[in-house]
């Protein structure tokens, strides 16, 4: 894949790694806090999987 491809693809998984974390900032509390924390322990782990996935673009192949 040329690095332009690759640049792309890390952009990418770092805007949607981006838009999660927002989402855990702005959208606080709603619910009990044991809600709220469980929907947070989501988005950060999603995130966290997105933003491995962009460190790891280029580096296979």
């Amino acid at each position: 894949m040329p690095n332009v491809d690759h640049c792309l693809e890390r952009l990418t998984l770092l805007d949607r790694a981006d838009r999660l974390l927002n989402e855990v900032r702005v959208y606080g509390q709603h619910g009990s806090i044991r809600e709220t924390l469980a929907q947070h322990r989501l988005l950060l782990g999603e995130a966290r999987r997105h933003l491995d996935s962009a460190r790891s673009v280029g580096r296979s192949g």
